[in-house]
């Protein structure tokens, strides 16, 4: 495995740990930290492992070029020069909940089910004058989503997963021209 390959390996292994510890602010943003790092490095090694291979000096021009037009590229490069130079990187959470309640009941029940769009659906059985629920669970799950503030319409994870797929593409196309 070439040195380009295993830093793509690396920046996916920070995408994996970030999409695991969401709820976690702290572990989220070193988690971050890293994938940036190590994400800003696969065409630094791509250009110091390729360097004297025959046409990758154009074709990385070319490749360059496109990176450098590209906004979320652009980003994510700031983000990890601050992040690396200057302060931890800043962001910001929104947290969704959902809350369900399972209620085993024994006779009836009327429940008025009311969703976030505003719908109402109402639910009922035949009275009856014992309805003392057997049993209750309730369920909370929240879910966490992380946002850089100058991109507030897509979440960082899939921000980076893009990015990724990017890099992917990138490696692959080297790869097939350039190794032996």
């Amino acid at each position: 495995m070439g040195n380009t390959r295993e830093k793509l390996m690396e920046s996916k292994y920070f995408l994996e740990r970030m999409m695991e510890t969401q709820s976690d602010r702290d572990a989220f943003k070193f988690n971050l930290s890293a994938f940036l790092a190590a994400a800003r490095s696969v065409t630094a090694i791509m250009q110091r492992e390729f360097d004297k291979v025959t046409g990758f000096k154009d074709w990385y021009k070319e490749i360059q070029a496109k990176l450098q037009s590209d906004d979320t590229v652009k980003l994510l490069k700031d983000k990890r020069d601050v992040t690396i130079h200057q302060q931890p990187v800043r962001l910001h959470a929104h947290v969704n909940v959902s809350i369900t309640e399972h209620i085993a009941i024994s006779d009836s029940v009327s429940v008025v089910i009311t969703r976030a769009d505003g719908t109402v659906e109402r639910l009922e059985s035949e009275p009856s004058p014992s309805h003392v629920p057997d049993r209750t669970e309730t369920i909370v799950e929240p879910e966490w989503q992380w946002y850089f503030d100058e991109l507030p319409e897509k979440d960082i994870v899939t921000v980076s997963k893009e990015h990724i797929a990017k890099l992917d593409t990138i490696v692959e196309e080297c790869e097939s021209r350039f190794s032996s």
